[in-house]
């Protein structure tokens, strides 16, 4: 059930939660003045006049960026320079561009560059790319194009996308359809081909497969055939909005040609759109919320950063907290600045929020957008008692409370900890704000000993992390017998710091408790061991031994005598065989002597050895290869042999 008082805070959270699943309405960012700066420094280099499309670019650059374009005169003189009849139509429209682009070059003979760019026109030839070179350039000249090579041209490009309809192929149509206006008007229904070839990251960026120049050239020859044929571009504002995303992540981009083809297609989605990007975000600077700077400030602009025509209505729908989703307030109008028609403000702190990140929903100008703050409180140490207790906790430890008012309570006296007994802290933090009890992310306690012995060169410097409790009292326990280790058993004299840190508090401190005893066991002789051990470890930096693989040691071979009688052993069948043909007689008058004979005692014999050299140095699959031929041959010769024999026998009957 829910209860009437609770059944509106309910309302907003869930309209917060349908508002966060949709997609993101304004862009993420915007071209700042230091991005624009940067991008001015980078098209400088465009001046220095070593090729002709880098002075092209710099140029455009600059015109873009509404700056005064550099060096005219020395351009216009390395345009002529450069202009002559074996160019390339690539050349001759970035002379053609770069001479309209200055405007003041009265020397440029345009003669050779309409030549050129026209011979392009007048061939059926020409590739796509040629003619958006020479289509543009003779624009750029102010030159027409007749009319009855205007229809030729239509047809030609019409026949090239039949072709290869790839999306540098569809953008150089759809800048020659620009330039040629309403005969290629057909153009105007390819854009949707273009369009559904892009593809969406994050639910935030659209842009085309090949990067910064498809995605720019490809903006820029849709909007400019739409300008020309007077209509809508098929592009939906969301699609507007994700286009621009891209753009602005990539204005980190390094060359001149990056730069000009980033500015093109910023400068086309913010001016030509017929639904123009806007961007909510934070002002700079506008992050941290605290006392002493209460106001959340949005900037609200176009892409380029600039103020919008009309000044919009700011309203903050909600601020949620981040971690528990509560909502702090719903329907806040934003102020609008005196100074600056892109920024309005909100002062967060009149609903009093606690400390932690929040989300606010900003809407104008019909988008919407999230933007993230963090509101900082002062942490403040309400109290502190420090003292010994016995390490075996048989009764309560005696504790001391310091004056927190200063930055450094120092004690009255000093305290003195032997092995027997342990160092005990206590402390709490409040919020100055609601004074209530708070946790922070970093509480570290600082022991750095007092050092006055010579041969002590740097001392020992210990942190221990104090842990809160169920109430948020900080509690620091140290046993100092069982932290003697830590401390190299050096007693003495020790620093006592209490170090708070927190991303949500406005003032991390360090609050210096003062000096403290501490009396250390001696070393037993296990842990001198270890500490000899420690000093006189090398260097694990010096040059090991080389690293040298072990292979297999042979087993041990048997001896001369065993593997000669063994080999005799094997061989004794053959003489025994020698042995009995002699006893016997061998009837050689019965050998027959045909080619089936000969040929099976060869092919037999030929085994014989086969399997020798196999023994000696032939692998399985070789031998059986070599077998395969010899027995076949073997096996037809002994037949035919044997079916000789038993042919004599039956003659002889």
């Amino acid at each position: 059930m829910i209860f009437p008082a609770v059944l509106p805070l309910v309302l907003v959270a869930l309209c917060i939660h349908s508002t966060f699943s949709e997609v993101t309405q304004s862009t993420n960012s915007y071209l700042s003045t230091a991005d624009k700066r940067r991008l001015k420094i980078i098209l400088e280099s465009g001046f220095q006049l070593d090729d002709v499309p880098s002075v092209y670019y710099a140029v455009s650059g600059y015109k873009l960026l509404g700056e005064a374009i550099l060096k005219t005169d020395a351009i216009c003189k390395y345009l002529i320079q450069h202009n002559d009849e074996n160019i390339t139509p690539e050349t001759a429209f970035y002379l053609a561009s770069t001479w309209k682009a200055i405007g003041g070059c009265q020397e440029f003979p345009t003669n050779t560059v309409t030549k050129i760019l026209t011979n392009v026109i007048q061939k059926d030839t020409s590739t796509l790319s040629d003619l958006y070179y020479a289509v543009s350039g003779l624009t750029a000249l102010s030159q027409k194009i007749p009319s009855a090579r205007i229809d030729k041209l239509v047809k030609l490009i019409q026949a090239a996308l039949r072709k290869d309809d790839s999306l540098w192929n569809l953008g150089y149509v759809f800048h020659i359809a620009a330039d040629l206006g309403t005969p290629a008007a057909f153009a105007f229904e390819r854009i949707e081909d273009a369009v559904v070839q892009a593809d969406e990251v994050d639910g935030q960026y659209l842009q085309f497969e090949g990067g910064l120049s498809i995605t720019s050239f490809l903006i820029n020859g849709i909007f400019k055939l739409s300008t020309s044929l007077k209509k809508k571009p098929p592009l939906n504002f969301q699609q507007t909005v994700k286009l621009g995303n891209y753009l602005l992540s990539r204005r980190s981009v390094q060359t001149t040609k990056g730069v000009t083809n980033l500015l093109s297609a910023l400068t086309i989605l913010a001016n030509d759109s017929s639904e123009k990007p806007v961007c909510i975000t934070l002002a700079d600077g506008g992050l941290i919320i605290s006392n002493q700077q209460p106001l959340v400030t949005v900037k609200v602009c176009d892409i380029l950063g600039q103020a919008l025509s009309t000044v919009p209505k700011v309203v903050a729908n909600s601020a949620t907290r981040v971690g528990d989703d509560v909502v702090i307030l719903s329907n806040e109008n934003l102020q609008p600045s005196t100074t600056d028609k892109t920024l309005f403000t909100m002062n967060l702190m009149n609903v009093k929020p606690d400390r932690g990140f929040y989300k606010v929903l900003v809407t104008a100008a019909s988008v919407t957008n999230t933007i993230t703050v963090k509101v900082l409180s002062e942490a403040v140490l309400d109290y502190l008692e420090i003292g010994t207790g016995d390490a075996d906790q048989t009764t309560q430890p005696k504790l001391t409370r310091i004056n927190t008012e200063s930055s450094s309570g120092k004690l009255e006296h000093k305290i003195e900890a032997d092995s027997q007994q342990k160092l005990v802290m206590r402390f709490l933090l409040r919020d100055s704000a609601n004074k209530k009890p708070m946790r922070v992310h970093q509480a570290f306690v600082r022991l750095i000993s007092v050092s006055t012995s010579s041969d002590d060169k740097r001392g020992h410097e210990i942190f221990f992390v104090a842990e809160p409790d169920a109430a948020h009292v900080y509690k620091f326990d140290m046993p100092v017998g069982t932290a003697a280790a830590n401390f190299g058993h050096q007693s003495g004299d020790y620093n006592m710091e209490l170090i708070i840190g927190d991303a949500v508090i406005s003032n991390p401190f360090r609050f210096n408790i003062g000096t403290v005893t501490l009396k250390f066991p001696e070393p037993t002789l296990t842990e001198g061991a270890d500490k000899t051990t420690y000093k006189q470890k090398p260097n694990v930096y010096t040059t090991k031994p080389e690293i040298k693989h072990m292979f297999r040691e042979p087993e041990r071979r048997p001896p001369a005598f065993v593997s000669n009688l063994f080999t005799g052993l094997c061989l004794a069948p053959i003489l025994l065989l020698l042995i009995l043909w002699a006893r016997l007689g061998v009837n050689i008058s019965n050998f027959p002597l045909s080619l089936s004979a000969i040929t099976f005692h060869l092919g037999l014999g030929s085994i014989f050895v086969l399997f020798g050299i196999f023994w000696l140095k032939l692998n399985m699959f070789v031998t059986l290869r070599y077998l395969l031929g010899f027995g076949v041959v073997t096996f037809l010769a002994g037949n035919k042999m044997l079916s000789q024999i038993a042919q004599r026998h039956k003659s002889q009957r």
